[in-house]
């Protein structure tokens, strides 16, 4: 940030400042009387000056990520102006050598005050503490060389405290570790340079012809420094990539592993910002987030410099210092970051520092290994991130309805759970909407669901969504505010369906609607989530038994509960595929060649046993369930007749249709879907309709009648003969049959009234160009009767009991391998 960096330059300069002003009052106060060690060979300054300059021209860099400790020779001429050179002018020589060195490798900016006033201190104390510890003490002798030795480790501690304070001032970080170890490494080498220029020194004075073995002490000494900073290098990268790896290693998600990779990235190559670009088009979303020395700014993932477009293709990319684009930061690396071979990503690091090297060809090579971590990991993580949204998305589908998006009944019976464990005296309401089927059948289900939704919503906008659940088809059921009382939560529900009992607009078609509405209330009615929805649920059913808008829960009705859960039975039984179809079949009276069957569905309830048709089949019609299960009926009629016409018994199959799916409009594409799967011709397939059934809503019945015989599907009017008016109406029914109730066929043999009523019949079909099927023929009396009286078809016990598909296929083979004409009974 500007002003945090505008900060750190005033405290570095402040800092020069200081070094400077020590170095000035070292050389104006106690040196200003100081001569020079050894008169007999002084040495000018300006002669000292150069191998100053040649020290800082080879310099061995340990680089501490964006800071450096720099190992030189300049202990040598150090060592030999402490013995050979006045105070004053040993100053001036290190401060001119050296600031020519710096200027050659352009190190400019404050670095270079920095190090010529750190120079210059060490200088000038140097200096002063050689003169105070020499006294009058011979310069070559033990006193000078322990006098250089301590003077040199202090100038060097001095010189330490002032780079950690700048490396400090500058980062923002200190790594105590890392300093000591390069600080360390530094002293050895002081130590070692500081030994050569005493050998010098005392070479000079005793035996000056001994030197040229001096040169080549200093040759092996400068190849041994090259070769430490090499190897010193390697294992910085080494270190640096494992450091980078080791650093990605507990980041998971994406945020935290975008932020660690720009954290290790910029540090580890001693830059100043580091940059992360996800292209478009990928798996992920595009961004483009930079670190400099704040925290991590997300910037616009379109605007896209154009330096490193080449890592775009793959090619990773080195900008030095000084390139002449002015576009761009001072220097910079780009890497690929790469999934699969596929370049999803851009690494960036720029602008390092001016007292370190600018980036060079083993800085790319090492940045792009770290880009290729760094790829593997992002991919890793938007991997986690994706499964982790996909968990979450799975989460919410699984506890919340599709169409409304209000909890379901799972989430709603947690959501009561932790209701009623800060509050026991919660209430809870179960609502249905009246005359929902009748909105769907008027203006398709597409209204309906745009009802369902309008309805979730009203009561999620008075009560919040988190007290409002849609438990299945037109049930909801809302949590009662917190703190209402059992004498307050009638009154309160009664408004609430005051509230929603308004008309609601639709395509330009007001929609009345009414609410029915059963409540329960903990701890009276129960104290546990499931017991206390369920009795709501029972109210709920009472209040539609009885009219009424709204009932609470009685114990005393709890009869009904008993039917609920035999209502979820039989929900759960269809849907599991529970329920079994049975079939009994007909055949010719004169003849007794097989030519149909009847599907019969059978229940058998794990805990009550056999369940009647008779019980649950007005329960299905009730509650919504007679669609699937007409739908598990007749798949499983028509899949076990094409079994029976492959192994060449010439059968149809006759289905029960229920009083509810007469007006059903999509009973006709139902039926034909069935067919189709099946691969069976409509003619093979019966639907069979009560006359009640149809007498009951003539208008509509026709017309789905009327569609199913366009489909080529045969329908036959069951129970023939029960029915008040049937006899005026039958001529308008498109049917094919119809089928003499059992009640009159049973007694027929014993009745002449019954006998008259079926001969009739069959007379009155016949003349209508009906065929004629009568059931109940329990003996060989009645069937020949029936063959007499001409009627087409026969059922009943004495034909065969209603057997599972298996067991209808042995009896067909039976049958036709039997000479016998009369039935032939199932072992």
């Amino acid at each position: 940030m500007p002003g945090q960096e505008r900060w750190r330059d005033v405290a570095v300069a402040l800092l020069c400042a200081a070094l400077a002003a020590g170095a000035i009052a070292l050389v104006t106060g106690p040196l200003q009387d100081e001569s020079v060690a050894v008169p007999t060979f002084e040495v000018p300054w300006w002669a000292l000056m150069p191998l100053f300059t040649a020290t800082e021209l080879l310099v061995v860099h340990l680089q501490i990520r964006r800071e450096s400790i720099s190992i030189s020779f300049a202990e040598i001429p150090l060592v030999l102006g402490l013995a050979f050179c006045d105070p004053q002018g040993y100053v001036l020589a290190s401060v001119l050598g050296s600031a020519a060195g710096l200027l050659w490798h352009r190190r400019l900016g404050l670095e270079l005050p920095f190090n010529l006033s750190l120079f210059a201190l060490e200088a000038a104390l140097a200096q002063t503490l050689f003169h105070a510890l020499l006294a009058d003490g011979n310069p070559t002798g033990t006193t000078g060389i322990v006098a250089a030795l301590v003077t040199i480790v202090a100038a060097h501690a001095v010189s330490a405290m002032a780079l950690t304070a700048v490396i400090f001032l500058t980062s923002g970080r200190f790594d105590g570790g890392v300093l000591t170890e390069a600080v360390t490494s530094a002293l050895f080498a002081a130590l070692a340079n500081s030994s050569v220029g005493l050998l010098v020194v005392v070479l000079l004075v005793t035996r000056p012809g001994a030197l040229v073995l001096v040169l080549a002490v200093v040759a092996t000494l400068a190849l041994a420094y090259r070769g430490y900073s090499g190897l010193s290098r390697g294992h910085a990268r080494l270190e640096s990539l494992y450091r980078f790896t080791d650093g990605l290693g507990d980041a998971v998600r994406t945020d935290a592993v975008v932020e660690a990779v720009l954290g290790q990235a910029r540090d580890v190559l001693g830059a100043e910002t580091a940059e992360i670009v996800v292209l478009p088009g990928g798996p992920a979303p595009a961004m483009h987030l930079r670190l400099g020395s704040g925290e991590v700014d997300r910037l616009d993932p379109g605007d896209l410099p154009g330096w490193w477009a080449a890592a775009v293709e793959g090619t990773p990319v080195l900008r030095r210092r000084g390139t002449e684009d002015p576009t761009g930061p001072r220097d910079g690396l780009a890497a690929p970051l790469r999934v699969d071979d596929a370049v999803v990503g851009v690494l960036l690091v720029t602008d390092r520092p001016h007292h370190l090297d600018t980036f060079s060809d083993t800085d790319l090579r090492l940045f792009t290994s770290l880009a290729n971590h760094a790829g593997l990991s992002l991919h890793k993580a938007q991997l986690v991130d994706q499964l982790a949204t996909e968990a979450a998305a799975q989460e919410h589908r699984s506890l919340h309805d599709p169409l409304t998006g209000l909890p379901n009944r799972r989430k709603f019976l947690q959501l009561l759970g932790a209701r009623l464990a800060d509050h026991p005296q919660t209430a809870v309401v179960m609502l249905d909407v009246d005359g929902f089927k009748d909105v769907n059948d008027a203006l398709g289900h597409p209204t309906g669901d745009l009802l369902l939704v309008e309805v979730g919503r009203r009561l999620a906008q008075r009560l919040g969504t988190e007290a409002v659940a849609r438990l299945g088809n037109d049930e909801f059921a809302v949590l009662l505010p917190a703190g209402t009382g059992a004498a307050g939560a009638p009154a309160l529900t009664s408004a609430l369906i005051a509230a929603l009992s308004v008309p609601f607009p639709f395509d330009g078609v007001d929609v009345d609607v009414r609410l029915s509405a059963g409540l329960a209330q903990a701890p009276d009615h129960g104290d546990d989530a499931a017991t206390l929805l369920q009795h709501a649920d029972t109210a709920l059913y009472a209040a539609k038994q009885t009219g009424q808008t709204l009932s609470a829960y009685d114990p005393a009705t709890d009869g009904a509960s008993a039917r609920l859960r035999m209502t979820g039975d039989l929900r759960d039984a269809i849907a599991a595929g529970l329920l079994e179809v049975h079939y009994q079949p007909k055949v010719d009276p004169v003849t007794g060649d097989p030519l149909g069957a009847e599907a019969l569905v059978r229940w058998e309830h794990p805990a009550h046993g056999r369940v009647s048709p008779e019980e649950f089949v007005p329960l299905a019609e009730h509650t919504g369930l007679i669609r699937p299960l007409t739908a598990l009926v007749l798949d499983a009629a028509l899949t076990a007749c094409a079994g029976w016409r492959h192994l060449g018994h010439d059968l149809g199959v006759a289905v029960n249709l229920s009083a509810r799916s007469l007006p059903d409009r999509g009973l006709p594409a139902q039926v034909r879907a069935a067919l189709t799967a099946a691969g069976l011709p409509p003619d093979v397939l019966t639907l069979e309709i009560t006359e009640t059934a149809v007498m009951s809503d003539l208008r509509r019945s026709s017309g789905v009648l009327r569609e199913l015989r366009g489909l080529g599907v045969r329908l036959s009017v069951d129970d023939f003969g029960t029915g008040q008016s049937s006899l005026a109406y039958l001529k308008q029914l498109p049917v094919h049959e119809v089928k003499i109730d059992k009640s009159f066929v049973m007694g027929m043999a014993d009745d002449r009234a019954d006998a008259a009523i079926v001969r009739a019949t069959i007379d009155l079909g016949h003349a209508l160009g009906l065929r004629v099927v009568a059931e109940g023929v329990e003996d060989l009396t009645t069937q020949s009767l029936l063959a007499g009286w001409g009627c087409d078809l026969v059922q009943g016990y004495h034909v065969s009991r209603p057997v599972p598909a298996p067991a209808l296929s042995q009896w067909l083979a039976a049958r036709s391998t039997s000479l016998a004409s009369h039935a032939v009974p199932i072992a």
